[in-house]
């Protein structure tokens, strides 16, 4: 993993150049008296970048020889921590640019030679190591070494067992995948003129394995003419290697073309770690264009997006190796640990077998490495929790395991191993919210601002390409529900990269086992499993970049020694005070500062000073009330408070309202009476649908933020000026607003959001929304590209424009008391794939699907209904429903009518049945129902869940 550092510090360097190259910058060191420096430092750093670019292609393959790649790595090491130390000085330089008159008076006067005193020393610095680099020839070393034999291939080998170890038909002894097999015959034996077959998955998982089997079976191949395996040479620069292969395996002449003899022979021909788009491309050059006479191609690969475009964007023909499932993990540890796949184990040794098989997550090659690791030790529980607790320096010494995880990352581009390195910062299993690892990604500078698009959606194509290479894995639970998209690091690879993070990324994770200084900078302080006044060891904390907390914060950890910190991420720490964030205006230089899920309730007035920060976080604390200077922060971009949009959000809303009764408020309780049957023209109430305890008051000038994306949930408050000023943030992405709906609010609220031209995601919150069906005009109405909208309040039907909002995705409801008629309009809907209807969203008895509504939807979910006794789905309704979820329905009909025609959801994967009281003959033809599927969907009731047959 040499090319780490490589990578590393290139992102580092795209950030000092933006830094260094401004007209405030060229303005700043004009007053200290180091333009010359600057200019020098500014011009060395892009050399550093080109020197760097070089590196980075040449080590993604391992080229060089031993020696000279030892030079050069050491060489990029001391570039990057040099290139680190520019920035730090650079970032103050920075800070005290933006304030040029301050460099001119008083205590500016004393900062100003101490930041030219270190430009000065840093440039000192970079002439040294020049003279360094010349001193041992390492440019003209790196400039032209070659590869070396045995080296030119690497990367190629196979992903999941060591090729050498493999013998014809022997994968069946170690892994029985019956399953995956017969479905990858069936796939080649279709006929068609799509002839090419894709297996892709993650490092490990198999895919050579499954697909040597496949060319082995002899009931396949006497189908076939002739057969050829290729692995593909990495880097494949023609297709001269390939075709030789072809050639010899399959004995083509000499006269004749590959793709000639594929068109008029049967053949199978296996391409092996296919890695990118442009090595299909090449290697697509010598195959026919189609299958005419039956030949077929099956491609192995690591990245999804290249299993569809060498299966030329046939899904069906796209095949996904997944996890082994807890029976096959166990039988493949068995054959491994005991040579048995059948073995019984003990229960001790039963217990301490499925804690280790948790942590491999079904991946093949991981339970096939730990399992050859323990057929050689004491088969003794107690020797087994040893390497469970020690599992990570046992895999990082094992070379098959660490050399397909190294090819993985040494594949990735620059910018991406940096992206995915960062990870390691979150404990194994740790759910990540995309949100969350975006905005810290960006606070640190990984992703650089493009031309045509903006940071958030580069950031997302980054993501989406990790996953497609299957270097994180999605969320199950999220990818089942829709919700935010989270992501997380397979156990096994995490152990790998840690070390590498640590050492490269300068990464340190304190916590109750090692709380020993590290002799290194310290640029990410992970700590975890901290008791709250528990002593630390003395760090040095001067040069941090990251703070992240799991579990509880260290007294007086968060201070002014954190002086070029970035990011600070507090996301779910426990018991943390108020007065732990005292020292939190003097960090200048924060761009993140993350404080959801924990106990704060206020934040203090020194915030303002935080002229950086892009990124605040106060979703589900008791913030209400922001400060008065947030206004100041003119590069904040996500402003996130109040209590997230859910489906028990109505609950704690009528908690609420109970304590205001209980505490004898006459007029929320005459408001209640009358605003659900005349709306907000008769009665003015008190306050709004979720109170402003759910929300954080908006405050007024909030025009002034400019580079806001994502704002909410906010109060609007009766006779604020917020809703009408709304508008001039015509960046918005995302909108939540918790609002007191007079007539006027209303209008100028509406008004607003039609300005809004990149909005997304709209939310709502209102006592009454009746002011949402005013909105006639296209100047009132939301922008048409709208992807997602919720609402919470009574509503009675749906505003005239929802039926013009063709770009909707997902639509979830609380307390709006909608009409069969409404479920009808959203019923034609073409691109909703989420609804969800939770409590009192719906007022009638029976809540019908037509024929033909909801051609797209995917997930339903409805809960919290009372009145509801029948939901009918009719024959081609819901084509595309894959999870029907069913909750706290009480009144449904113990009978076939409570839920209809089940049927014919054909795609339904899970169905969810749970809290609607004792409903035995419901459950009974609901089960009836689904025996009959071609693929039974799991059935989850209040009793069991009846897993898929």
């Amino acid at each position: 993993m040499e090319a780490t550092a490589v990578s590393l510090t290139r992102t580092v360097l795209d950030g000092v150049l933006g830094s260094a190259g401004t007209a405030m910058a060229d303005e700043a060191a004009l007053l200290l008296g180091v333009r010359g420096e600057v200019g020098f430092i500014r011009s060395e750093l892009q050399m550093m970048q080109s020197f760097l670019r070089v590196q980075s292609s040449a080590t993604r393959w391992g080229a060089g020889g031993g020696g000279c790649r030892d030079t050069v790595r050491t060489c990029v090491k001391q570039v990057r921590d040099l290139a680190r130390d520019l920035e730090d000085c650079l970032l103050d330089f920075t800070l005290h640019a933006s304030r040029s008159r301050w460099l001119r008076w008083g205590p500016g006067l004393a900062a100003r030679h101490r930041v030219a005193g270190r430009i000065r020393g840093l440039k000192a610095t970079v002439v040294e190591l020049n003279q360094r680099n010349e001193r041992y020839n390492v440019f003209a070393a790196a400039s032209h070494h070659g590869a070396t034999p045995g080296e030119e291939h690497h990367g190629q080998t196979d992903d999941d067992y060591p090729r050498a170890q493999l013998a014809p038909g022997s994968e069946r002894q170690d892994i029985e995948r019956a399953g995956e097999m017969d479905e990858l015959v069936k796939l080649v034996n279709k006929m068609g003129d799509a002839w090419v077959v894709s297996v892709w998955g993650m490092g490990g998982m198999g895919k050579s394995s499954l697909v040597r089997m496949l060319y082995n079976d002899m009931a396949l191949i006497d189908g076939f003419d002739g057969r050829a395996w290729v692995t593909v040479p990495h880097p494949l620069e023609s297709t001269d290697e390939v075709e030789r292969r072809l050639r010899k395996q399959l004995g083509v002449a000499p006269d004749r073309t590959i793709r000639a003899w594929l068109e008029e022979n049967r053949c199978l021909v296996v391409v092996d770690d296919v890695s990118s788009h442009e090595e299909w491309e090449l290697i697509s050059r010598c195959l026919p264009a189609n299958g005419p006479t039956g030949s077929r191609v099956v491609v192995t690969t690591r990245r999804d997006d290249v299993a569809r475009q060498c299966a030329g964007d046939v899904r069906e023909n796209v095949y996904e190796l997944k996890p082994l499932e807890d029976e096959e993990a166990r039988k493949l540890f068995c054959q491994k640990v005991y040579k048995d796949a059948g073995y019984k184990l003990m229960d001790d040794m039963m217990e301490q077998a499925n804690r280790i098989l948790e942590r491999c997550r079904g991946l093949p090659l991981a339970i096939a490495t730990i399992g050859g690791l323990l057929a050689n030790r004491p088969k003794t529980s107690r020797e087994w929790m040893d390497l469970r607790k020690h599992l990570g320096s046992e895999l990082e010494s094992d070379r098959d395991i660490k050399r397909v995880i190294t090819s993985s990352y040494d594949g990735l581009p620059y910018h991406l191993k940096c992206c995915f390195l960062y990870l390691s910062i979150f404990p194994e299993n740790h759910e990540i919210r995309l949100t969350r690892l975006l905005r810290r990604w960006i606070a640190e500078g990984y992703i650089t601002k493009p031309r045509d698009m903006s940071v958030e959606e580069l950031g997302r194509r980054y993501y989406n390409e990790l996953i497609s290479r299957s270097m994180i894995q999605p969320s199950e639970k999220a990818r089942a529900s829709m919700a935010v998209e989270r992501c997380r690091v397979h156990g096994v690879v995490l152990q790998i990269i840690l070390s590498q993070s640590i050492e490269e990324n300068q990464l340190f994770i304190m916590d109750k086992h090692c709380n020993e200084a590290p002799q290194g900078n310290i640029r990410h302080l992970v700590v975890t499993r901290w008791k709250k006044n528990e002593k630390m060891a003395s760090l040095n904390l001067s040069q941090v970049r990251s703070l992240t907390i799991f579990g509880r914060c260290p007294v007086s950890l968060i201070s002014s020694k954190l002086h070029f910190l970035r990011v600070l991420d507090l996301e779910d720490t426990l018991e943390l005070e108020n007065d732990d964030l005292k020292h939190i205006g003097e960090l200048h230089h924060l761009r993140y500062l993350g404080l959801r899920k924990t106990n704060i309730s206020r934040l203090p007035s020194s915030l303002e000073n935080l002229r950086f920060l892009e990124t605040l976080d106060v979703q589900d604390t008791k913030v209400t009330q922001l400060p008065v200077g947030i206004t100041k922060l003119e590069k904040l971009c996500h402003l996130v408070g109040g209590v997230n949009f859910a489906k028990d959000l109505a609950g704690k809303t009528r908690k609420n309202k109970e304590a205001s009764k209980c505490n004898g408020d006459p007029f929320e309780m005459l408001a209640d009476l009358v605003t659900g049957c005349y709306g907000y023209k008769q009665v003015e109430p008190s306050c709004s649908c979720c109170t402003c305890e759910f929300s954080v008051t908006a405050p007024e000038r909030i025009e002034k933020l400019r580079n806001l994306q994502v704002l909410g949930v906010v109060h609007i408050a009766r006779g604020s000026k917020v809703a009408k000023n709304l508008g001039e943030l015509t960046s918005l992405r995302r909108l939540g607003v918790d609002v007191d709906a007079t007539e006027e609010v209303g209008k100028d609220l509406c008004s607003s959001v039609s300005r809004l031209v990149h909005l997304e995601r709209l939310e709502v919150r209102s006592r009454s929304l009746e002011f949402l069906k005013e909105a006639k005009k296209a100047e009132e109405m939301p922008p048409k590209h709208l992807l997602s909208l919720r609402l919470c309040g009574r509503l009675g039907n749906l505003p005239g424009w929802m039926d013009r909002l063709k770009d909707l995705a997902k639509v979830k409801l609380i307390q709006t008391q909608l009409k069969q008629v409404d479920v009808e309009v959203m019923g034609k809907l073409r691109n909703l794939t989420l609804l969800a209807l939770w409590e009192e969203s719906f007022a009638e008895k029976t809540l019908c699907f037509g024929e033909g509504t909801f051609p797209k939807l995917k997930l339903l979910y409805i809960e919290g209904m009372e009145n509801i006794e029948s939901i009918q789905i009719k024959d081609g309704a819901l084509p595309l429903l894959e999870k029907l979820e069913v909750k706290k329905c009480i009144n449904l009909d113990d009978s076939k009518d409570g839920l209809s025609l089940v049927l014919v959801l054909q795609n339904l994967n899970e169905l969810v049945l749970t809290s609607c009281g004792d409903k035995p003959k419901l459950e009974k033809e609901l089960q009836k129902q689904i025996s009959g599927f071609k693929k039974r969907p799991k059935f989850i009731t209040g009793k069991s869940i009846v897993s898929r047959s």
